[in-house]
This record gives structure tokens, sequence and C-alpha cells, in this order.
């Protein structure tokens, strides 16, 4: 039956929560009269420069974590196989992440032979990829993975074949065919620098970072990275492939108990109205059906003009509480426009978001233990009864 909504404030979501800096109008009054001219630089150099000039505190404390990550997925659409008008879009993107202070730490590529373009008209070279940006600042690195650019890549995030790896059920063409020989590239030393690791990715490339957010905060460490590896501390997938089978009631952070199991951030859909129905991305369809995302929140978008709505995941053990939202909505029946990355960067902009949550009742003893370093299992394991619903 459908559940109830209450519309609570942003400060209760810390998941979903994004700092608003001082608009850009009084943030230029303060700085003219100290003598700063912002007229020169790029926007986001220009917003995070006047921001610590008035305010006298780092840029990065006020920045919108999501939209930064949004920015480094489109980055990773660098590829030929792209096409030229993406790769005008991955190169702006790469600018807003230099203005935001990134560099690009590494970069981690596997050559999988020829395949037919995205359009299916030009066979091309195809080349998975994921890139590390780091601002060397504060610490904070964002791990992109690239999405589908290639019809070898549309076909196996549109499997709906499963295998057992890493602990896992999981999409086996994703995991065995993208996510597999990326990480096997991959050690713990290339984020040991990385004060805060997060991990994000349009569409495969969302599927693939929600993978190794769960892998690496694993406690039994199935990637062999070393228990002193760096956990991932946010996850944003953008019209991400879902991975996870139900078979797997749910897939939790090990390492976040204090986060009730759930990763900061979320994966974010769009939404558009066809013939008077909602329909969302099309790029959810597993996720209607037999496969789900880590826990984490959920943030849906509507237009550049509307607030994007968040919800965060349940604070007890089981399925994020959105999960029947995702569930019960229908797909478009075409790809894109909404798959588009770009909807993703534009509609998310650095809007405030009006936060939603879905009301669930508290049940004694299925709340998380507050342990760490993989006290999430060992509360999982201590909770008696049936495990909960898929």
């Amino acid at each position: 039956h459908p559940l109830p909504l209450r519309v609570i404030a942003a400060s209760d979501v810390p998941s979903v929560r994004d700092v608003q800096p001082p608009t850009c109008t009084s943030m230029l009054r303060r700085a003219a009269s100290r003598g700063f001219d912002a007229s020169t630089l790029p926007r986001a150099a220009a917003q995070a420069t006047l921001l610590q000039a008035s305010r006298g505190f780092a840029a990065a404390a006020s920045e919108p974590k999501d939209l930064s990550a949004a920015w480094a997925s489109l980055a990773a659409y660098d590829s030929k196989a792209a096409g030229a008008f993406l790769n005008g879009e991955a190169a702006k993107a790469k600018a807003e992440l230099g203005a935001a202070g990134y560099a690009l730490a590494r970069e981690y590529v596997v050559d999988h032979g020829k395949s037919l373009n995205f359009d299916g008209t030009v066979e091309v070279d195809s080349f998975d990829a994921a890139n590390l940006w780091l601002r060397e600042a504060d610490g904070r690195a964002i791990l992109a993975f690239r999405g589908s650019d290639t019809q070898k890549n549309l076909a196996n995030v549109r499997s709906t074949e499963t295998c057992s790896m890493y602990g896992h059920r999981l999409q086996a063409a994703v995991a065995e065919g993208e996510f597999a020989p990326l990480v096997a590239l991959m050690s713990a030393g290339d984020f040991s620098g990385c004060r805060v690791l997060a991990v994000t990715g349009h569409s495969l490339g969302g599927g693939c970072a929600s993978m190794l957010a769960v892998l690496m905060n694993d406690k039994s460490d199935p990637l062999g990275f070393g228990e002193a590896r760096k956990t991932v501390d946010e996850l944003y997938g953008f019209g991400a492939t879902a991975v996870f089978h139900n078979s797997e009631a749910e897939t939790p952070n090990e390492y976040g108990c204090h986060f009730r199991g759930a990763f900061r951030g979320a994966i974010y859909r769009t939404l558009r109205t066809v013939d008077g129905v909602e329909v969302q991305d099309r790029a959810f369809n597993l996720a209607t059906k037999c496969f789900h995302y880590p826990k984490t929140g959920l943030v849906s978008l509507r237009s550049s003009r509307s607030a994007p709505v968040a919800y965060r995941s349940s604070g007890l053990q089981g399925a994020p509480r959105w999960r029947h939202l995702v569930q019960e909505t229908p797909v478009d029946d075409n790809l894109f426009p909404l798959h588009s990355p770009l909807n993703y960067v534009r509609w998310l902009g650095a809007q405030k978001k009006r936060v939603v949550e879905i009301a669930q009742v508290e049940q004694a003893g299925l709340v998380y233990g507050a342990g760490d370093r993989g006290g999430l299992r060992r509360s999982l394991a201590a909770t008696a009864g049936d495990p909960p619903p898929l």
C-alpha cells in the first residue's frame, strides 16, 4: 500500500543535504568592497573564490558536492566513441572541475577492441575508463567511471544474466565485462592520498561506481586492497545501472554504521510526463524488475526550473524506503532525452533540494548497531527473525 509522505527540513537529512553558498550578488558586493575583480574568472572558480574572499573560509566547505560529481561523470565521455558533441561537453566539464580546484590524478583505461558506436552507425575502438580527480588543497577526490558509449556497453547494461562475484549476486555483464577489468588496474595506493573519496558515474558508470563503493567498504575486502585501504565516503549515481540482484535483500555500506548502513550521496533519476503519465529514465528498467541499488538516498530531477526532490534512505535494516518509488514508476519508452548526461548536470545545478521523508514504522531490534570497520555485519547477524522484504 502507498506509504505516507512528509516534508521535513533538509538539515535533518545529511546524506542528501547541500550547504548553500551566499548568492553571487552578495558575494560580488562583499568582494568588490575588498578590491577583488571576479570578471575574468570561469563561473565555478569565481563563485568559489568570491565565497572565500567574502566569508573567509575554504570554498570546498560550501560547494554542491553532487554537482562536482555530475561534472566528473560528464567529463568521462571524452572517448571518440562518444562523438564530437559529447566530447565538447566533456571538455567543458573538465574545465568546471579545474575551476573548482580538481586535477586529473590517474586514468584507468581498458581496451575492448572494436565495437559499433553508441548510435550503431560507425565501428570504433572501444575503451572503458575511469578517472580519478584530486583536489590537493583539501584531499577531496572523485573517482568517475565512464558510461556507455558503444553498442557493446549497451548490450551489457541491458542484460539480466547474473553471476556470483565478490560475495554478491551481481548483474553479470557489468560485473564481469566492465567492472572487473577496470578495478584490476587499481590498487590501494592509488587512493592513499585521498582524505575524502567520492565515487560516481552516469549510466553504466554509475553501476560500476555503486559496485566499487559496496566492495571497497566490505569488511571481507573482496577486492584484496588490504585492511588499511581508503574506504568510500560518498556515492553519486546518475541514471545508474542497477547491478545488485534482489536475491540480496539489501546492499548496505558496511563501514557506514553511523549513517545507518547508508552511503552519503544518492542515486539520481530524471523524470518527465508523457500523455499525462510521469515516467522515469529508461536506465532504471532493471531497477523496476529484479535488481537494486546500494543503500543511499534518491534524488528526482524534473527540469532545471524545479527543485530536485530528495528522499533519504531508511534508518532500519532492509531496503531503502524509497525503493518502491522506483519500482512503481513506469520507465520511458525511449532512452533519450531523459538519459542524457547533460540533463543530470543541468537539472541538478546548484539548486536547494526539497527533502521528502517517507514514513516508516520503527521496529524494535531492527536498527543498525553502532559498530565501525565492519560492525554493521555483526549487527545484522545479531538480529533475529526473517530478513526484510524486497
